[in-house]
C-alpha cells in the first residue's frame, strides 16, 4: 500500500509541473557538434549575434544566428573559401527594421508584456565568426526563449545590452555577470535600430556557459521582464574580472 502511494504522489508531482510554450520547441543542430566553454572576453573580436530566432511558434527551429544586428561589419582578411563554409552557421538578413528613441521601447519590455523561460540543462551550440581569419567557433550555451504576451507589437532594440544575467552574491544581493568585458560598456545613444516582435510571436537566443565553479540562484532579466529562478554554476574569476574591468572604466 505504502508502493502504492508513494507512486501516486510522484506521479501527480510530474503532473503539476508546469508546462510552458517552449517545452514543445526542438532546437536542430548536428548532434555531433564539438563545443568548448567560452573565455572571459574572448569573443571580443568575434562577429555574429546570440539571436537564433524570431518570429511565429514553430515546433522545429535550427540553430542558426542572426550574423548581423545593422550594417554588416567590417571584413578583415577575409577568404572567399573560409567565408562561404559559415553559410549553414549564419542568417544573413540583418535585425534592424526601423529606429527609434530608447526609452519609446524599452517601458514596454516588462514582465506584463513578455514571458521568459530558460532552459539552463539544455545544451546548445552558440557559433561565432573569428573576424579575424573568418573561422568558426562554437561555445556551449543555453537557451533563452522569450514570448510576446501581449495584445500590441512590442519594439526590440538590437544594439544595446539587452539581456542579464543575475546572481545572488554572499550578501545575498542581486549582481549582474556577463563574460565579456566590453558588453559591461553600453551605449548613450537615445535612438536605437529594433526590430518588432508581434503578439504571440517568440524570441529565442542563446546564452554561454560559464567556468564551472560556485553554484548561485540565478536569473535572467530582459530590460524590466524577468525569469524565474533558476541555478547556475559561476567561476569566481570571471565575476572579479568583470568587478576589475567596470572600476577601470
Amino acid at each position: 500500500m505504502k508502493t502504492f502511494y508513494l507512486l501516486f504522489v510522484t506521479l501527480l508531482i510530474i503532473s503539476c509541473q508546469e508546462k510552458t510554450f517552449a517545452d514543445n520547441i526542438t532546437l536542430e543542430f548536428p548532434k555531433n557538434t564539438k563545443m568548448k566553454i567560452q573565455e572571459f572576453n574572448e569573443d571580443l573580436n568575434e562577429f555574429g549575434t546570440e539571436i537564433i530566432y524570431f518570429g511565429k511558434h514553430n515546433k522545429k527551429i535550427e540553430v542558426k544566428y542572426y550574423e548581423n544586428c545593422c550594417a554588416p561589419p567590417i571584413e578583415i582578411n577575409e577568404t572567399e573559401k573560409n567565408y562561404t563554409n559559415l553559410f549553414p552557421y549564419f542568417r544573413k538578413q540583418n535585425l534592424q527594421q526601423g529606429e527609434t528613441h530608447y526609452k519609446e521601447m524599452s517601458q514596454e519590455l516588462n514582465s506584463r508584456n513578455l514571458e521568459i523561460i530558460v532552459k539552463e540543462k539544455d545544451t546548445i551550440p552558440l557559433y561565432k565568426n573569428n573576424g579575424l581569419e573568418n573561422k568558426l567557433k562554437k561555445y556551449k550555451a543555453f537557451p533563452v526563449f522569450i514570448k510576446n504576451i501581449s495584445s500590441k507589437t512590442l519594439k526590440i532594440p538590437v544594439t544595446t545590452i539587452f539581456s542579464f544575467l543575475f546572481f545572488k552574491n554572499e550578501n545575498n544581493k542581486w549582481q549582474s555577470v556577463r563574460n565579456s568585458k566590453y558588453m559591461i560598456e553600453g551605449s548613450g545613444n537615445e535612438n536605437h535600430p529594433f526590430f518588432e516582435l508581434k503578439p504571440n510571436e517568440i524570441l529565442i537566443y542563446a546564452y554561454p556557459y560559464f567556468k564551472k565553479g560556485k553554484i548561485h540562484k540565478a536569473k535572467v532579466k530582459f530590460y524590466d521582464a524577468s525569469s524565474k529562478e533558476f541555478n547556475i554554476s559561476i567561476d569566481d574569476k570571471i565575476i572579479k574580472n568583470q568587478y576589475e574591468a567596470y572600476i577601470e572604466q
